[in-house]
């Protein structure tokens, strides 16, 4: 299996597909999916999360990072499932603390907020309760922040 570093920390390649991998480390607690496309076809964004699910059945996962950083289209339906079907269902695995990166335009911050008001007048705000959802910068950030840094500062 494939490793990528942050911060000198080694996360090991879960699952890959054309449009996103899914990366873990134990020792933080942490996945981190990345996504390689500018669009998510909504099958595979299943398949992606659904592969997260599938490995909390034998690892520990309290902390997961979604990189959005390489999409250029926001699909709502997928950001509903994500939302209203899969936080939910892993919360009763114990994973509850979620970062998001954003890609670096405004038009997709907007569209997310949208999206969730949405969905929340659809479910109601009360499925994510529990649910602690923060949007970071990086990667880096999430991985100093649970104290996973090698001290290896260039």
């Amino acid at each position: 299996m494939e490793t990528i570093s942050f911060e000198g920390v080694e996360f090991k390649r879960i699952r890959t597909c054309a449009y996103s991998n899914l990366y873990y480390n134990p020792e933080l607690a942490l996945a981190v999916c990345v996504s390689e496309a500018e669009y998510i076809p909504i099958e595979s964004f299943k398949a992606i999360f659904l592969a997260v699910t599938d490995l909390m059945k034998n690892h520990r996962i309290a902390h997961f990072i979604f990189d959005k950083r390489n999409l250029r289209t926001f699909h709502q339906p997928s950001m509903e499932w994500y939302f209203a079907v899969w936080k939910p269902a892993v919360k009763l695995y114990g994973l509850t603390n979620h970062f998001k990166i954003l890609p670096a335009l405004d038009w997709f911050e907007k569209a997310v907020q949208a999206g969730k008001y949405e969905i929340f007048k659809k479910y109601n705000k009360n499925i994510i309760d529990g649910i602690s959802i923060r949007y970071v910068a990086s990667v880096e950030e999430v991985v100093r922040e649970l104290g996973g840094t090698s001290g290896d500062k260039e």
